[in-house]
């Protein structure tokens, strides 16, 4: 079995559950926010994969071995948002969070341990800056990425004032939300 991860730092999935058994694995959470006030909102993803398939969710991911935080930040805002890198460079730290999870990503029997890093995004503070095909300001009509290997089955802008109530949110998001600017 080789232990060594891709040149895209994608392990195999055996060696990834095998990483999820032993020990916990680092990432992070993009919370995408837009607007001010009563008219907040966080862009969430409808989960598609393990752990937590089936929940509303922020965009994320572990960090990969040798990948630098500002990189894995970069990373996710331009893999799953289609965002400039350079917004990563806006993002403000939240807080760090145990998520423990009953499953992992290729076994529904082995548990998963993250050590989350939550960072906000504020596209008012960033529109302008890169992305193309948006006024300052307003994020774009189009629909959020959703391709092969996508790990969101759709993406839905939802008013702050309305996530602690929505059941279909996942608690490590809620317990995040006291904590974001809007």
């Amino acid at each position: 079995m080789t232990t060594h991860p891709s040149p895209g730092g994608w392990l195999s999935p055996t060696v990834f559950t095998a990483a999820c058994a032993a020990l916990p694995l680092v990432s992070v959470d993009v919370y995408l926010t837009h607007g001010l006030g009563g008219h907040a909102a966080l862009l969430l993803g409808h989960r598609a994969n393990r752990p937590a398939q089936g929940w509303w969710f922020t965009p994320g991911g572990r960090i990969r071995k040798q990948e630098a935080l500002p990189q894995a930040l970069a990373r996710v805002l331009t893999d799953e948002l289609g965002l400039p890198a350079a917004w990563a460079a806006h993002a403000r730290l939240l807080g760090a969070w145990d998520h423990f999870y009953p499953d992992s990503a290729f076994d529904a029997a082995v548990p998963t341990h993250y050590v989350n890093l939550a960072y906000q995004v504020a596209w008012n503070d960033v529109a302008g800056q890169g992305c193309s095909g948006s006024a300052a300001g307003t994020p774009p009509a189009h629909a959020w990425p959703v391709g092969q290997g996508a790990q969101h089955l759709a993406w839905r802008w939802w008013p702050l004032a309305e996530l602690a109530q929505a059941p279909d949110v996942h608690p490590h998001v809620k317990a995040v939300l006291p904590l974001l600017r809007g």
